[in-house]
């Protein structure tokens, strides 16, 4: 019975197409759903585990770069579910839902809208720390018409701004404009006047393709702003849509790269395949992660590009985590990101996998067993610390991310 339900979220989650089907893994001591529990105890806050991933680190410039602000739109918020994703007809879309609504653990007795949000404020874990909430718009097509049908869900700008305004001590807010929209320019200016950090997109659902000559007006104000581009690339399995995955190639935001947009690859683009269009539109399937690799080495992206390393350490991802260790000439240019709620979603992190691999010890790995189920930002962040491949981490500047999103980051 436990094997049937864990499948059926292995579907919601994207299935075993997510996960190369020889790293699927029984979930660490058969957990599936989140018990969130509240306040963390002192025998877990204050153990060596915790404590050390915090050594060298200023809290106060680390900033979360990709945590997604969702909700029911019970309240004014203006937010808006597809209504496949609330229907059992639709059991992909349906076991989603619940996955993600069990990972957020909204505040009971209050509205889905602001118990999200109540309960992400008990989440920050040190002086300073914010974390920076991504609207998500609607689809379009290449004429700028809307595709309410194609469309997973909307977090409007307006709502993500307002949580700012009232909480500017613990959130930030990124603006999701798709560039096809008539208005978008007009769109990328409001919310710059109303402080938005960057633009978040995420092509292979929202219908976009980053290289299209439709994206370039918008590319043009970007650069002119100074305004950060956070693109989603590689596979898309996590959140339904327009479900054009080419688009998720990382070689097509060189078009971006090329006006003077400021580019973070989330994910580090760690998941499936993509045309090497540089060879051509016949080109050969290359891994989207080498196709990010390719990007990050060019010299003439030193200061615009950028890659995100949130959702790494997921089962279907940690492949990429050798790579991105081991290349310490890159960490002043990728950054900390957690993809909250989905830190939160128990099966999506196999410690014992990453205990089997030696990327953590016993030790951690029992103490972020437990921490995850009051904390998932915590765990999050403290498993990304103690990372090791042959006793090399990740390098403190990974974690000081406030600069980029405030200024130019420097680069050492």
């Amino acid at each position: 019975m436990q094997r049937r339900y864990f499948l059926l979220g292995l579907l919601g989650l994207g299935g075993i197409s997510t996960l190369d089907i020889d790293s699927v893994y029984w979930p660490d001591d058969g957990e599936f759903f989140n018990a969130c529990k509240n306040k963390l105890p002192e025998r877990l806050a204050q153990h060596e585990v915790v404590l050390s991933a915090f050594q060298d680190i200023d809290t106060t410039q680390l900033w979360d770069g990709h945590v997604h602000l969702v909700g029911l739109g019970d309240t004014d918020s203006g937010i808006w579910v597809n209504p496949n994703s609330l229907s059992m007809l639709d059991i992909k879309q349906y076991a989603q839902f619940h996955f993600y609504l069990n990972a957020c653990c909204p505040t009971p007795d209050m509205p889905i809208d602001e118990g999200f949000i109540n309960r992400l404020k008990s989440l920050q874990f040190g002086r300073g720390i914010k974390f920076i909430l991504l609207a998500f718009d609607y689809s379009y097509d290449e004429q700028g018409n809307r595709l309410t049908k194609q469309t997973a869900f909307y977090t409007p700008n307006n709502y993500a701004a307002k949580i700012h305004q009232q909480y500017p001590d613990t959130f930030e807010w990124i603006a999701s404009i798709h560039p096809y929209r008539k208005d978008c320019v007009e769109a990328l200016e409001q919310a710059f006047i109303k402080g938005a950090r960057g633009v978040k997109w995420l092509p292979p659902a929202m219908g976009m393709n980053p290289a299209s000559s439709l994206c370039d007006r918008f590319y043009k104000a970007m650069a002119h702003w100074g305004i950060p581009l956070l693109c989603h690339c590689g596979d898309e399995k996590a959140v339904d849509g327009t479900n054009t995955q080419i688009y998720g190639n990382p070689l097509s935001l060189r078009r971006a790269l090329e006006h003077g947009v400021k580019v973070i690859i989330a994910h580090c683009g760690s998941l499936g395949s993509n045309i090497d269009t540089d060879k051509g539109i016949n080109g050969p399937l290359v891994s989207n992660f080498s196709l990010f690799a390719r990007l990050m080495d060019e010299e003439r992206y030193n200061g615009l590009l950028f890659g995100d390393i949130s959702a790494i350490t997921q089962t279907g991802r940690t492949s990429s985590l050798t790579t991105l260790i081991r290349r310490s000439d890159w960490h002043p240019r990728l950054l900390y990101a957690s993809d909250y709620p989905l830190p939160g979603i128990i099966p999506l992190v196999s410690l014992r996998q990453l205990k089997d691999n030696n990327n953590i010890t016993e030790q951690q790995t029992f103490v972020l067993k437990q921490v995850r189920h009051y904390n998932p930002l915590l765990f999050d962040f403290v498993l990304k610390r103690h990372l090791r491949v042959d006793n090399q981490g990740f390098s403190k500047e990974v974690f000081h991310t406030r600069s980029l999103w405030t200024g130019i980051r420097t680069i050492n």
